[in-house]
């Protein structure tokens, strides 16, 4: 089984969203089965990327890995972990390794780091819960003729964090006076002045009695994106 699709190498927060495009690729049909495991090297430090992650409403488990050893042992070891039926990609200095198994979908991205240690990013994705996602609602006002780009969800311990990345056409200060309302249908009010004000950019912290939230925008070439992100601790 091979592939030729092709991705930029991006900063380790972009690849975490970037994973979020792999489970479209190849779903399974397979009856329910448990979660299954990906045995790491055993020399490696393993990065668990929350307790529960939802990557646009798919169920997730990340972890970042990091080993000693050369990019080229890490790359067979997960080939040889993974099995036959892997696809095989190139991205710049990066491989990237996919696999459908029953009802998961796994990734593994493997890079190389300037301290001569490399990088696994590894992700397995509900795909049985990815058929399901396309409906299920927001929960959160967006502006109007806004396009989601993602939207990650994770629990650590009594936190509960969601990150809500966003496109549109409107002005800096209509986004924020739209998305101040909907914090504020949530008991998030702004927490002074804003962080940062510009004509390109402008960044909004906001507080309550339900958590705190952080609201970056920047404007270029007549499009806004928005990064909102909040905290919450659970009860």
């Amino acid at each position: 089984m091979s592939s030729s699709f092709t991705l930029p190498l991006a900063p380790f927060t972009l690849r975490v969203l970037l994973l979020s495009t792999f489970p479209c690729v190849l779903m399974s049909a397979a009856a329910a089965s448990p979660w299954p495991e990906l045995m790491h090297p055993r020399d490696a430090r393993i990065e668990p990327i929350g307790e529960q992650v939802r990557l646009n409403g798919v169920p997730m488990r990340i972890a970042r890995v990091l080993s000693p050893a050369p990019t080229a042992v890490v790359l067979s070891h997960y080939q040889q972990v993974l099995g036959a039926q892997v696809a095989h990609a190139r991205t710049g200095h990066a491989h990237v390794l996919a696999q459908a198994r029953g009802d998961f979908f796994i990734t593994v991205t493997i890079t190389p780091q300037p301290d001569g240690n490399t990088e696994a990013l590894s992700s397995i994705a509900d795909s049985r819960a990815a058929r399901e996602a396309g409906s299920r609602p927001l929960g959160f006002n967006l502006p109007a003729g806004s396009e989601l780009l993602s939207d990650m969800e994770s629990v650590d311990g009594p936190l509960t964090s969601r990150q809500l990345v966003l496109i549109n056409a409107h002005a800096l200060r209509l986004n924020l006076s739209q998305l101040s309302a909907s914090l504020a249908a949530r008991g998030l009010h702004p927490a002074g002045p804003p962080l940062a004000d510009s004509a390109d950019a402008l960044v909004q912290a906001f507080g309550g009695a339900s958590g705190e939230a952080q609201l970056v925008l920047v404007r270029g070439e007549g499009t806004t994106h928005a990064i909102l992100t909040l905290l919450s601790r659970r009860p």
